[in-house]
């Protein structure tokens, strides 16, 4: 029978010692970079030990030379620590209009993902097939945890800030000044694998060719991927311009997101309700599914009002963006956690707690956010 296949190539190479773009322009690690990593997640310099701090000189080519090579090795090194510790997959994309027909036997084994929900039952056309390969194609990449598009645990789904920062990393200037725990995601992914969940980082600033735009990744990826998968209980974290990216999504996808995303955690994000085509349902999904984490001299967590909102709003907890993610995760997890708990059964029942608990977070359940319930 004959049958699209889109082949997914996943990359087992190492990124050291290649050669990637940044800015649009292509940029080699150094040989001998003056810092490294410790294994507390702090950069310092590999002879003084002293932690990295960033100087501006009165040369603007050679602090942008500079910046190129940091965020290079910064993002090389947090590429490592997920695929050689937290075990991701490293999942490239295939072309927009790539069709291959009839796989051969030797992919009979590939993993197989069922079709979009609208597409069911129409045969094999949506059959998706994952082949390994090695080296790095330029269609753009996303990174996922093993049988996470196979898994019926909810998944969730981060979609980072437009910018220089790759897959990965909320802001690779934070995680240079502050630690990899502020500025990349793996906090969040090592929380998520620890609970039992699956994850996908999707890579809106490095697409599928220079003209793919971030929105166009994220539908992309949906399309590709998500609107596949075997979960249906899938949960989006997006931070700055990564929050009006989904939300065109959900403008252009709104019975898909609404029947499989089950809540979305914006945080300092840039979508606004008034720009973008929402239609009834898409707001009535963002009034009751969603929330927002706005930057603030607030307490984290605190109400910050306003009508332009749309969703329930609260303090972040700081007035930095690129700290804004790791401040609020906690309140994420827990938002997330009482979204995919199930409903009492009655609209009497009651649920207490005693004032010595009252506002601290409950220790893991074991099935975390991502336990099938």
């Amino acid at each position: 029978m004959l049958c699209t296949r889109m082949e997914l190539m996943v990359d087992t190479a190492k990124a050291e010692g290649q050669t990637q773009s940044h800015g649009g322009q292509a940029v080699s690690p150094p040989s001998i970079f003056p810092y490294r990593f410790t294994s507390d997640g702090r950069l310092c310099h590999r002879v003084t030990q002293e932690p990295f701090m960033f100087q501006r000189g009165c040369d603007p080519d050679a602090t942008q030379r500079e910046d190129q090579a940091l965020c290079l090795h910064v993002t090389q090194h947090v590429h490592s620590l997920l695929e050689e510790q937290l075990h991701l997959v490293r999942l490239y994309l295939p072309p927009l209009s790539k069709e291959v027909y009839i796989p051969p036997p030797s992919l009979s084994k590939g993993v197989y993902l069922p079709p979009p929900p609208e597409s069911q039952g129409q045969g094999d056309h949506h059959r998706v097939y994952f082949s390994p390969h090695r080296g790095a194609p330029s269609q753009g990449y996303v990174y996922l945890s093993p049988g996470a598009l196979e898994s019926p645990a909810t998944l969730l789904v981060v979609v980072q800030d437009r910018g220089t920062m790759r897959c990965g990393l909320w802001s690779w200037r934070a995680a240079a000044s502050d630690g990899l725990e502020r500025g990349s995601m793996i906090p969040y992914v090592r929380r998520v694998l620890e609970e039992g969940s699956s994850v996908l980082l999707m890579n809106p600033n490095q697409g599928g060719g220079a003209r793919e735009t971030p929105e166009e990744h994220v539908h992309r990826v949906w399309d590709l991927l998500v609107s596949r998968c075997v979960s249906r209980r899938v949960v989006v974290v997006a931070h700055g311009y990564g929050g009006l990216a989904f939300v065109d999504l959900l403008c252009r996808r709104p019975q898909q997101v609404v029947r499989q995303v089950w809540a979305a955690a914006f945080l300092d994000s840039s979508h606004s309700l008034w720009h973008q085509p929402l239609d009834a349902t898409g707001r009535e999904w963002l009034r009751t599914r969603s929330r927002r984490w706005v930057l603030s001299s607030k307490p984290l967590n605190q109400p910050v009002g306003s009508l332009k909102a749309g969703c329930p709003q609260m303090s972040a907890g700081t007035q930095s963006h690129d700290a804004a993610p790791y401040v609020c995760m906690e309140s994420v997890f827990r938002f997330f956690s009482k979204t995919l708990s199930p409903k009492p059964p009655t609209t009497f029942s009651m649920v207490t707690r005693s004032r010595g608990t009252a506002g601290q977070i409950r220790p893991h359940s074991g099935r975390g956010i991502t336990g099938p319930y």
